[in-house]
């Protein structure tokens, strides 16, 4: 009996023992006490490899004469939908492998990523894409919260919520591909907010150097999710600065500073076209797709209550999110005003025309295909349905199958009515100039 009770007190004795080394040297003895995914440091003397995170002009995207560029906003799996619909409209079209720049933000980043990886990921096609982005990535995202190894890494070490869902898109989009993955047709733009400096940072190759880093072993889920980690729900994605003393970058969602992508495009287009004309370096023509999953913004139910208050706000007031909401609206207003669209106009109006810096005043079209046009278009009462379900998802990251049917056979209505006012011609593409010497194209 006494040997018993002396070996129950050796078993309680060993689990404290163990419970206490953890406690005390947790992020030393438990596996992922560093963070996963950390970029790596990279010689300044050796050459940094290519990837499609770049700036570059290549003849890749060059070679026949056009510039079609993509940008995709954020909306979590509403946005990543609606943006994985539109590109399958454009595949229908033709127009989708002439794409050269894909620019995504917090959502709008998973189908960038995911067809910009190719056969790695999956094929895009309707019924792979509406499976692997119809996924209910949060509710994967909890499950894994109770993960031992992820109980013991969150709470004993620096591994965070973001670095959770990092294993999410892992296991069900990316399967661990890195940069070096991607190929090297269209160039992705991937692009967060910096919290040091309130800034923009896009996942390139120059970024990474400049951080005496390296872009190419770098995982894209990381850079998804420092695309998409919403502040408050998930916490920053950590870059480290090789440098001395050493410091860091820390990114959290790309939608403060530009929730529509379309200023990682403008860079682009704007570093490449220094000393020369738009006309020139693409004579067939130049347009940039803005994929818009904006929601509404109106709050019609409130007209009638005396307290907005809800259940919730008992606990946690929910105007925090709503007031987040009205500054992405407004950044919407100027960044689409921008693009040559008056505010007027921008639920009714998808065609503008965003001015270059280059020696002629030239300009690239703009196609706006945005959820919001459903609402004031000339459509059938079916239509006005469509858009009143539509323009009404939260963001989150899991969709009902009714709410993905609702988005792809949106992006179809909004596709035929361009197609029906001649908006995906190519001579509607053409490169207008204000001023400056005509140059002729290089032989």
């Amino acid at each position: 009996m006494r040997r018993k009770i002396f070996r129950g007190y050796n078993v309680l004795t060993i689990t404290w023992v163990v419970c206490l080394l953890f406690v005390l040297g947790g992020c030393s003895i438990l596996p992922g006490h560093w963070r996963p995914g950390w970029n790596q440091q990279w010689p300044a003397d050796k050459p940094v490899p290519d990837t499609a995170g770049s700036w570059k002009l290549t003849e890749l995207e060059s070679n026949d004469g056009r510039l079609v560029a993509l940008a995709i906003s954020g909306g979590g799996s509403r946005a990543a939908n609606f943006g994985a619909a539109v590109m399958l409209e454009l595949r229908q079209r033709g127009l989708l492998e002439q794409v050269d720049v894909i620019s995504g933000v917090s959502g709008g980043t998973l189908p960038a990523v995911y067809y910009g990886l190719g056969d790695k990921a999956g094929a895009f096609t309707e019924p792979a894409v509406r499976e692997a982005l119809g996924y209910d990535f949060q509710s994967s995202w909890i499950r894994r919260w109770f993960l031992p190894q992820n109980i013991f890494r969150y709470w004993l070490s620096d591994f965070t919520r973001s670095d959770i869902m990092v294993q999410v898109f892992n296991n069900n989009l990316y399967h661990d591909a890195t940069f070096a993955d991607l190929q090297p047709h269209p160039k992705i733009l991937i692009n967060s907010t910096v919290h040091n400096n309130h800034t923009r940072f896009t996942f390139t190759d120059d970024r990474f150097a400049a951080l005496h880093s390296v872009l190419a072993p770098y995982h894209v889920a990381n850079a998804v999710n420092a695309s998409s980690a919403f502040p408050g729900a998930f916490q920053d994605v950590t870059l480290q600065w090789y440098m001395e003393p050493t410091q860091f970058l820390h990114l959290y969602d790309g939608g403060p500073i530009d929730n529509l992508g379309v200023q990682a495009i403008t860079q682009y287009m704007n570093r490449n076209v220094l000393g020369t004309s738009l006309d020139r370096l693409f004579p067939k023509g130049c347009v940039i797709f803005v994929i818009d999953a904006t929601p509404s913004s109106d709050h019609t139910e409130l007209d009638s209550k005396q307290s907005s208050r809800s259940s919730i706000d008992y606990f946690v007031d929910t105007n925090a999110l709503d007031a987040t909401d009205a500054m992405l609206i407004e950044s919407r207003r100027s960044l689409l005003e921008r693009l040559g669209i008056p505010v007027e106009k921008q639920d009714r109006d998808p065609r503008g025309r965003l001015p270059v810096n280059d020696l002629r005043q030239c300009s690239c079209e703009v196609r706006h295909i945005s959820l919001r046009h459903l609402t004031y278009a000339e459509v059938s009462e079916a239509n006005e349905e469509l858009a009143e379900r539509v323009t009404r998802i939260r963001t989150k990251f899991w969709l009902a199958d009714g709410e993905q049917n609702d988005l792809f056979q949106a992006a179809k209505v909004i596709m035929q009515m361009l197609d029906d006012k001649q908006l995906l011609t190519e001579p509607s593409f053409k490169v207008r100039c204000g001023s400056g010497p005509t140059q002729k194209p290089p032989a």
